[in-house]
């Protein structure tokens, strides 16, 4: 019997309290705005028992922006947020919220406490015995973290040696677009070992062993704890643990940690945010791409689609900010319209910007991280790596994509002003 857990969200706010919070305000510098025309993730560092005192403590907020004349028509007078806090019950943590359309520059929002009776946003399913979590915005599929092993569909065929069966855990598949279209596949005939949105390295070694978590043979992600799952009004966060196993004996050899936060829709399109952070439990353990072809790190393998486009862009070495990002669009069976999901590394990821990887003939692309060489896992210093994923209607503009890497690379700076 599967164990399924539903929570709705839905927000009433105490009246209590008001006077001390209308003295809070963030202070939002966005000079190029780019966050603004886009709906782009922001969030601040806070500690609540700091700035409100031990007694306001809910976990969503509304901002309401004061000063200029924002557009109304654009968006709601109250903003919602939503307290993530670094560990449960924790003061301390991040406030998020989405970038409402306005000016650049200087913005100036105060917190408001009003009494909002909000739709529900997210159904979150966790299925404790297919170890799995989905999401849904709106009674709109989201994505799906398959946590533990997918079972291998009837009929699939070894691709590099007999007897390989491909059974694997720890991707996002199936991910959604705007219309709750598929864009992802699993399983796919031809390389049955890709999997959806995924991370993995075909050189994991271990001393002087050598196996491939990229093509699931000798070493496998397997999962240890779901840490947190919660969704409030702004965004969904889901917080795993998994360890890497090698060889038959299955020797944990490596700590995964996942963070994976999915927005709200804004414009019809959502941004998901990935962390991975690697530690080494053992001394010599190091990840790689593919030898001379370099492939592997953060991948989409995109579902079938009409009219595909593949859209790279690298800005040249030297070039002050040096953008970088990779697009996969097309019409996906179940779609209205054209859409995509655009893939980012952040800048901060080490080697960034990554080579970007592009296999049309196997719907695959990746900024592809280390490359052909490899990379030492610290047993005192996990490895952090960060992407985005945009997903949008419509094909790849320009534009848009620049603005999409401005708010991720240089998202806009904050200060809590108590006043």
């Amino acid at each position: 019997m599967r164990a399924l857990c539903t929570l709705w969200v839905c927000l009433f706010l105490p009246a209590a309290g008001a006077a001390a919070l209308e003295e809070v305000v963030l202070q939002v510098d966005d000079p190029g705005g780019a966050a603004g025309r886009v709906g782009a993730p922001v969030s601040v560092p806070v500690d609540l028992e700091a700035l409100f005192g031990p007694q306001a403590r809910p976990p969503s907020w509304f901002l309401e922006e004061v000063g200029g004349e924002p557009d109304v028509r654009a968006h709601p007078r109250f903003l919602p947020s939503q307290f993530e806090p670094d560990a449960p019950g924790s003061n301390r943590g991040r406030l998020w919220w989405l970038m409402p359309a306005g000016p650049e520059g200087r913005r100036q929002f105060k917190f408001s406490l009003v009494m909002i009776k909000m739709a529900p946003v997210w159904e979150v399913q966790v299925d404790r015995e297919r170890q799995r979590v989905d999401l849904k915005e709106r009674q709109q599929p989201v994505l799906r973290y398959n946590h533990g092993t997918v079972p291998v569909p009837e009929g699939t065929h070894p691709h590099f040696a007999a007897g390989e069966s491909y059974a694997r855990g720890d991707y996002i598949s199936p991910l959604f677009g705007p219309d709750g279209e598929e864009l992802t596949e699993d399983y796919p005939r031809d390389h049955p070992h890709h999997r959806g949105v995924w991370w993995s390295w075909p050189v994991t070694r271990w001393g002087e062993q050598v196996a491939d978590i990229w093509a699931v043979r000798g070493v496998w992600s397997r999962p240890v704890a779901l840490r947190r799952v919660e969704a409030r009004l702004v965004l969904a966060v889901i917080r795993a643990e998994n360890c890497w196993k090698f060889g038959k004996d299955e020797t944990p050899i490596v700590r995964e940690e996942v963070v994976i936060r999915a927005f709200r829709q804004t414009g019809r399109s959502r941004f998901v945010d990935v962390e991975v952070a690697l530690t080494a439990l053992v001394d010599g353990v190091a990840i790689g791409g593919r030898p001379k072809a370099g492939y592997g790190g953060f991948s989409l393998r995109a579902a079938p689609c009409k009219d595909r486009q593949i859209t790279p862009h690298a800005d040249p070495a030297g070039a002050n900010p040096r953008r970088a990002w990779i697009d996969y669009s097309g019409v996906f069976p179940g779609g209205k319209g054209p859409a995509g999901v655009t893939l980012l590394e952040h800048v901060t990821n080490p080697d960034y910007p990554s080579d970007l990887h592009q296999y049309p003939g196997c719907n695959c692309v990746m900024p592809a991280f280390p490359g052909a060489r490899e990379v030492a896992l610290s047993k005192e210093k996990p490895l952090v790596l960060k992407h985005r994923l945009w997903i949008h209607p419509g094909g790849p503009e320009e534009a848009k994509l620049a603005d999409v890497w401005a708010s991720y690379a240089e998202p806009p700076k904050v200060n809590v002003v108590k006043e």
